[in-house]
């Protein structure tokens, strides 16, 4: 049996976690449909105005004005199977498929013939967890929805060197926004389950937090390109309010739940998101042909902790996180059928970076695989981009060492669809 707390206080497990997304933790990569047609493997390349969220120096061989503009729909949800004591054997919850569209957008302009300058808008972290049949669901003790939105806002530069080097750099405006609810429930005296006895609400948002991001693209011989990318790590400083409604349940328990029940306040927290470290390599030896490889870095281990103080300081609270830092693996390639049509596909692996302990409705992680297809078409100066994405993963259990006593293996599933379209000026 899961315990209890007095209400003032078990708000708090309402931690700020976002859910699951296509990648592993909580990141999106999903920022460029020729990209993703090649499983995100896009370092070394960078070669249209994507490559300020990718590679900032390749925006030095995008030539004239660009605009490049585009979603993905992404399909994803989480089944949940649990295991005694808490919340049982036999227990079984799931999201459902979700759909979440995040956005990427690019302007990039020559400003002469070796410098480029341009602005991105993407959404490098989020998605969100809305778990079904939310007054019942064994979890709603914990969270029954989440959703974290991040709008990064980059601008970037690019100077080409000479024929070989380029270098880019950029600053980025970090808005960050979070939804929470929870249901806090008590035990019926009679013995006859759980009541739900008030709703918990948070809802917060930061102003803009800052950070930067280099690149820096090699060309040693004219079929080998090496390209190598840093995006800073930003803190997003995220204040809101906390509200706290009761739940009539008809019972006795009624009268008492007021006098139980914290009044509405301000909370502030901070959400990590990481560094991140690209390297990548393509080769064009073979005609017709680009092959890239590339390793992401991800500095998650500067996501330890989650501290939430309120304007109550009785209910400040810290919960440990204790993120590992990962090296994901993405390769890709294209086949150049003719000047129009352009053939893609691509494979990677991200591993996640959440131990066991900190797994929970918020989010259930595991180790990512993704297979993609894309295809670019080329008119004049339009191009459009698409690709279509499978993950697969595998069930990971919490091996008993849940934080919350919530004990049990979760499954994630998605599919995506992404499109770009690419105008020259």
């Amino acid at each position: 049996m899961r315990r209890l707390m007095p209400l003032a206080v078990a708000f708090v497990v309402c931690v700020v976690m976002p859910a699951s997304s296509l990648a592993a933790g909580f990141s999106i990569f999903e920022a460029g449909a020729k990209a993703l047609g090649m499983g995100g493997a896009f370092t070394a390349q960078a070669d249209d105005p994507s490559a300020i969220f990718f590679n900032a120096a390749g925006l030095a061989d995008v030539e004239n004005t660009h605009v490049y503009i585009g979603s993905s729909m992404i399909f994803t949800g989480t089944d949940f199977a649990g295991v005694g004591p808490d919340p049982g054997f036999g227990v079984e919850e799931t999201t459902g498929t979700l759909v979440f569209p995040p956005i990427n957008v690019y302007y990039s302009r020559e400003i002469k013939d070796n410098l480029v300058a341009g602005v991105g808008v993407f959404n490098a972290y989020g998605l969100g967890q809305s778990w079904e049949n939310e007054r019942n669901f064994s979890g709603r003790h914990i969270a029954y929805h989440v959703d974290l939105k991040t709008f990064y806002v980059n601008p970037t530069i690019a100077w080409r060197a000479n024929d070989k080097l380029s270098v880019g750099a950029g600053f980025q405006g970090v808005y960050s926004s979070v939804h929470l609810q929870r249901y806090n429930v008590m035990l019926d005296p009679n013995g006859s389950g759980y009541f739900n006895v008030a709703d918990v609400d948070l809802d917060g948002n930061s102003v803009f937090d800052i950070g930067a991001n280099f690149g820096v693209k090699y060309t040693p011989t004219s079929d080998i390109a090496v390209g190598a990318h840093y995006r800073s790590r930003v803190t997003g400083n995220i204040e809101g309010d906390a509200k706290f409604a009761q739940v009539m349940t008809g019972t006795p328990i009624d009268d008492v739940i007021p006098d139980e029940l914290p009044a509405n306040q301000g909370v502030a927290t901070e959400v990590v998101f990481p560094w991140l470290m690209s390297v990548g390599a393509a080769y064009t030896g073979v005609e017709n042909w680009v092959f890239e490889a590339d390793f992401n870095y991800f500095g998650w281990s500067d996501f330890e902790e989650l501290v939430f103080t309120f304007d109550d300081p009785t209910l400040n609270v810290t919960r440990p996180q204790n993120y590992d830092n990962t090296l994901s693996i993405r390769t890709g390639a294209q086949y150049s059928y003719n000047e129009v049509i352009d053939l893609r596909g691509g494979y990677y692996f991200d591993p996640t970076p959440q131990p066991v302990e900190s797994m929970s409705p918020f989010l259930g992680d595991s180790d990512r695989h993704g297979l993609s297809l894309g295809v670019g078409l080329h008119h004049k100066a339009m191009t459009i981009d698409m690709f279509a994405l499978i993950l697969l993963t595998s069930e990971r259990s919490t091996e008993g060492m849940s934080s919350d006593q919530y004990n049990g293996t979760y499954l994630a599933f998605g599919n995506l669809f992404g499109l770009n379209l690419g105008f020259e000026f």
